[in-house]
């Protein structure tokens, strides 16, 4: 049998945590993050894939791949291509700048020149 301490402090700590409601921001897709950050999309905090003597090293929001079509293409004005099995956005024409305070990287790979939005 509880004692009437008991059921104060229950009744104390319930109506403690209804009132607690944490909410988490979530990361957007192709974000930089921190690993353990929640991503938008149903991607994931991950690593870059590009090679590390790029310079462009760091998280963002994003997903495994195995060509183009497994990228979650957002948002909608920019293309998501797969890159080392990573998703990239692919850096915008007409000289806008990458979001997110991301920069572009270009590097030559086996189908030719491709820019990329890193972290």
């Amino acid at each position: 049998m509880m004692t009437r301490q008991w059921m104060q402090l229950l009744v104390a700590v319930a109506l403690l945590g209804a009132g607690c409601v944490v909410t988490t921001p979530e990361d957007n897709p192709y974000d930089t993050c921190t690993p353990g950050d929640i991503c938008a999309g149903g991607l994931t905090c991950a690593d870059s894939t590009l090679p590390a003597g790029s310079s462009f090293t760091g998280a963002f929001c994003t997903s495994g791949c195995n060509s183009a079509a497994d990228c979650v293409q957002v948002p909608q004005n920019q293309t998501a291509t797969c890159v080392n099995g990573q998703c990239y956005l692919q850096c915008p024409s007409g000289g806008i700048d990458c979001p997110y305070g991301q920069a572009c990287f270009t590097f030559d790979s086996n189908v030719g020149p491709i820019s990329l939005c890193s972290p």
